[in-house]
């Protein structure tokens, strides 16, 4: 069901339908996803030089959870400039952080959030925080080693909301390494007791396919099912065949690289032209679309100005004619080009590039081990026993 809203003065309360996550193991457990109630205010805080306070639409969840429409991607943030976009996003009233081991930063996103909770900016439980399991990180014993960690990292007790990164198993320590006593539905196991623990408030996946996903929600052993899959989507690669299918087994959907990391979507002469007829950046035109997928978008930006201008997308709707136009950007341009993605824009490629890859790697990982949660810092390349 599309997100709709209606144009508001800036201090309008906007109400609009959308799917929340459905009930995993209690007795208000549904099929699929539940209609729910977005709620996208703006307000202002004091007076002054204060900035203005712009709280974010956000979705009721199971477990009285909440997953603003529009959140913070900390994917390729630099060090150092993170943490200030944290900080910024928090003041503006973004309230969902999006992080994960691989990117190298949590440690820095951890003390932007325990800052922001010491000042009193904002509550811990006012703000959604989501992060991902590393790729070499299936085993039992390692999936509860990894949020430990990324918990120290984030100086949290909990998360929000932890991934799958990608549908792939690899020996710790390496990359492109198979692990053959690994799988997916042992990891997800693990995932399961560390959500009755209450280190991760709900688990999901990312990167899954149509095939990947439905083997992991049929499978008998599932018993909290996936919260969302966490995928590419933007006009210039709209994934459109995975977001329906998502959606149709009741599994939100949550965009990584909306913006398709602007350059030539923001140029293009229809998204120009867009832009001036609404108002609006073409930036928010491309959440918009989003949006009114019913897709959850995690923009990255590290300017304090372009973070609160991709919050405000809830005052006007695109129109069915603009969105079937904008069809012709859908050219299948992938930001995610890593040689283990299996995606359309980059599979052929890929076929050849994962083995290449392998085999390069396999001779330095039996003398080399790579902690990724450790980029950047003392750790993350350590020396090992060849027989190991």
């Amino acid at each position: 069901m599309a997100l709709t809203t209606r144009s508001v003065t800036s201090m309008a309360r906007v109400r609009a339908r959308a799917h929340v996550f459905a009930r995993a193991g209690d007795r208000a457990s549904r099929r699929g996803a539940r209609a729910g109630l977005v709620d996208a205010r703006r307000a202002t805080r004091g007076a002054g030089d204060e900035p203005a306070v712009m709280a974010i639409g956000r979705e009721s969840l199971e477990r009285r959870l909440e997953a603003p429409m529009v959140g913070l991607g900390t994917w390729k943030a630099a060090p150092n400039a993170v943490r200030d976009a944290v900080a910024s996003a928090l003041r503006v009233g973004v309230r969902h952080i999006d992080c994960a081991a691989a990117y190298g930063n949590e440690h820095e996103v951890g003390v932007a959030l325990a800052e922001a909770f010491e000042r009193g900016d904002v509550a811990r439980e006012d703000v959604f925080v989501t992060s991902k399991l590393w790729n070499d990180r299936r085993r039992p014993g390692d999936v509860r080693e990894a949020l430990e960690t990324t918990l120290r990292d984030l100086r949290l007790e909990y998360v929000d909301l932890y991934l799958i990164h990608w549908p792939v198993c690899w020996r710790r320590g390496t990359v492109l390494q198979p692990d053959a006593e690994a799988s997916i539905a042992e990891c997800w196991g693990e995932l399961e007791r560390l959500v009755q623990e209450g280190k991760a408030r709900r688990i999901g996946v990312s990167n899954f396919d149509e095939v990947q996903l439905a083997a992991l929600l049929d499978d008998p052993r599932t018993k909290i099912k996936p919260a969302c899959n966490q995928i590419e989507s933007h006009p210039m690669w709209s994934n459109d065949d995975l977001v329906r299918f998502t959606q149709s087994r009741g599994v939100r959907v949550v965009a990584y690289s909306p913006l398709a990391q602007g350059g030539s979507l923001f140029t293009h002469p229809l998204m120009v032209r867009l832009a001036k007829k609404y108002g609006k950046t073409p930036a928010q035109i491309a959440l918009r679309w989003n949006v009114q997928r019913d897709v959850i978008v995690i923009p990255k930006s590290t300017s304090a100005e372009r973070i609160k201008s991709n919050c405000d997308i809830f005052d006007f709707e695109l129109s069915e004619e603009d969105v079937l136009e904008m069809k012709i950007l859908d050219v299948g341009k992938s930001t995610a080009t890593a040689p283990w993605s299996h995606f359309a824009p980059v599979a052929s490629r890929n076929r050849w590039l994962r083995p290449l890859g392998r085999v390069l790697s396999w001779l330095p990982s039996k003398f080399i081990a790579i902690d990724v949660q450790r980029i950047g810092r003392s750790g993350f390349i350590s020396l090992r026993a060849p027989w190991s």
